[in-house]
């Protein structure tokens, strides 16, 4: 059930995955935590006495990914950066989610097996997209939201998406990994040396086992959201017109901030991340949650 077929991958990938953590540049501690879904791989920054800040990482990009925002998160925030079971990532699965109901138990298991009970959230595509899912399920132990171009959930994936990104993960070669994430950027790949690698050693011997495939969710589902949400999309985004994606959350959720990020596509929070950063510590801080803001240019996309 392993993402990698052959248990000497495995090692390899996780020696990678422990040399990238020095591009955090902070302290951390690590831990596995047993759910019925398999060993979940979390790490922990900043002081336990903080708040606790959950955060789900985008699809085959592991939480390794958070390497440009968690030193300023974790200043305020104890950082709990959660491996998404049966994605490439230390968490090893012994069960396929299929259904978003699945990925909301597993999603409790690990937070319940942490001891958080009320916490601050926040994903990155797939990430988001099941972030999203637990606090429709769970509201009442999600203080606020915070969605980077979350998958799907406020606008249907474009094909451009699957055009740029399948075929990484179906060829696994070098040339196919580096345009996968190319068509993900707004300018070329932005990734700090040692990242490139480590994401690299999982592409060319792992197959992701999530099998959750996320679609739009319905108005009357999101109007029952009462907290603040953060919704932040690269104004180049791939995956949807990121203005039509942030029309329809504006009209269908309550409480909902949207912010559209100059010079950004799907990798929005490596590509411009002292913009997130200060903009999701601003939400955090914030005792009201703004209806709308915008930085940077308007996206001129259109859904074709």
């Amino acid at each position: 059930m392993d993402v990698f077929l052959e248990s000497g991958y495995r090692e390899q990938y996780n020696m990678h995955y422990d040399e990238s953590l020095a591009l955090f540049q902070c302290p951390y501690i690590d831990q596995y935590l047993h759910t019925s879904f398999g060993k979940t791989y979390v790490l922990q920054f900043g002081n336990s006495n903080n708040p606790p800040l959950v955060l789900l990482h985008g699809m085959t990009m592991s939480s390794v990914m958070w390497y440009p925002n968690v030193k300023a998160w974790s200043e305020h925030y104890c950082v709990y950066a959660i491996d998404i079971i049966g994605d490439i990532g230390k968490s090893e699965a012994n069960e396929i989610i299929m259904q978003k109901e699945e990925a909301v138990a597993w999603l409790k298991e690990t937070v319940d097996a942490l001891g958080l009970d009320q916490f601050y959230l926040a994903g990155h595509s797939i990430g988001g997209y099941i972030a999203l899912r637990f606090t429709m399920a769970y509201e009442e132990r999600v203080k606020k939201l915070a969605l980077f171009a979350p998958a799907a959930a406020f606008h249907r994936l474009h094909w451009r998406f699957f055009y740029y990104s399948f075929p990484g993960l179906l060829f696994q070669t070098e040339k196919w990994v580096d345009r996968a994430f190319r068509g993900l950027s707004a300018e070329g790949l932005p990734f700090a040396p040692g990242y490139r690698e480590f994401m690299l050693a999982g592409y060319h011997h792992a197959l992701p086992r999530l099998r959750l495939y996320p679609l739009k969710i319905e108005p009357e589902e999101l109007a029952t959201l009462k907290l603040p949400i953060l919704l932040m999309i690269g104004e180049h985004e791939v995956l949807y017109p990121a203005h039509k994606a942030m029309e329809y959350a504006q009209t269908n959720v309550p409480n909902i901030t949207c912010i559209l990020v100059h010079d950004a596509n799907h990798t929005l929070t490596i590509e411009q991340p002292q913009i997130i950063n200060e903009q999701v510590l601003s939400f955090l801080h914030s005792e009201i949650s703004r209806n709308s803001e915008r930085s940077g240019a308007e996206d001129e996309s259109s859904d074709k």
